[in-house]
């Protein structure tokens, strides 16, 4: 079956490096790659200046749709600390594309860690207008998207995008495994196809 959604906890701690030499989440990080990796298996590089066929979606201000550039900068994490594989991420494309928040550019990386090297679009959404949120994930699984979607547990638009996606909170498959700093359960979840249902309603604003 083809992974059609991933879902990556947004904790700047699953980018190797993020923590200096300390060797932390090596259990969910090892997951979120598994799954990412059979996110990207199959997907054609995309060509013009059509939509890209991945897209990450991440809690923060932006209401456009287009490439980003990942920095945990604001989150004072300096790119040199970044693993070099994941860390293609923080040079993608042209010098003059917008930053991604910090929530956004964990999926940007972790892309880049699981291999991917080809065009990714970022949607920052917030809570303003759920109903934007839900459309938009449905528009992403009609146009035959495969998204990656970095949870926030402080918004319901990510979840929100995911529930237009037809992806269900309790579908898909998950891991789940306790962080070594905070003591709490970091998730990762993956649905395919059969895991998905039914489109709902359309429109959201792209750039």
């Amino acid at each position: 079956m083809t992974v059609r959604a991933v879902v990556l906890p947004g904790t700047p701690l699953l980018v190797p490096g993020a923590a200096g030499a300390g060797s932390v989440l090596d259990d969910t990080r090892a997951a979120a790659l598994a799954a990412l990796s059979r996110l990207v298996d199959g997907v054609r590089l995309a060509e013009g200046d059509g939509p890209a066929p991945l897209v990450v979606v991440a809690r923060g201000p932006a209401r456009t749709r287009g490439p980003a550039r990942a920095s945990l900068a604001a989150a004072g994490v300096a790119d040199a600390r970044l693993d070099t594989a994941w860390a293609v991420a923080t040079r993608a494309g042209a010098a003059d594309l917008p930053t991604a928040g910090t929530a956004a550019s964990v999926g940007l990386l972790a892309l880049a860690g699981a291999g991917w090297a080809g065009r990714v679009d970022v949607v920052e959404v917030d809570d303003a207008d759920l109903s934007a949120a839900h459309a938009l994930g449905a528009d992403l699984l009609r146009q035959g998207a495969r998204v990656v979607v970095v949870d926030d547990p402080r918004g319901a638009a990510p979840d929100a995008v995911l529930a237009g996606f037809g992806a269900a909170p309790g579908g898909g498959r998950r891991h789940v495994a306790t962080g070594e700093y905070e003591e709490r359960g970091y998730e990762v979840r993956w649905y395919d196809d059969g895991a998905l249902a039914s489109p709902g309603s359309a429109g959201f604003v792209s750039r």
